[in-house]
């Protein structure tokens, strides 16, 4: 990126990252240190034209999660977003385009999550 002038990183967090689960310790310290990672490298890059961001999805409909494989905990998960449903793939992608076409973003993680982490 230095040889061409520039660039960004973007890197996928979570909203785990964010907010805490009791249940997911290690993978709420794993994703807040992708968190505060992003934040290091924009700073230690800014000066070469190297931004770095990061998107943090809330739950989003998948092959893992969905109303079928999740049973009746899927209506709980449904009710912990302010918006009333779950994500869609398409919506993450969108802020990861938003992300790298916004040349004056960097160091921030940009939540996607229906209000989740507003609460």
């Amino acid at each position: 990126m230095r040889k061409n002038g520039g660039g960004v990183v973007i890197n996928c967090a979570s909203i785990l990252g964010i907010v805490g689960e009791p249940t997911a310790y290690a993978y709420n310290a794993s994703k807040g240190a992708v968190v505060l990672m992003t934040k290091s490298l924009a700073l230690q890059y800014a000066k070469d034209n190297i931004r770095c961001a990061a998107v943090a999805p809330g739950y989003v409909e998948s092959g893992m999660v969905n109303r079928e494989a999740l049973g009746e905990y899927y209506d709980n998960l449904v009710d912990k977003h302010p918006i009333g449903r779950l994500g869609v793939p398409e919506e993450i992608a969108h802020a990861v385009v938003f992300i790298a076409e916004n040349e004056f973003l960097t160091g921030i993680t940009l939540p996607v999550d229906g209000g989740y982490t507003s609460q």
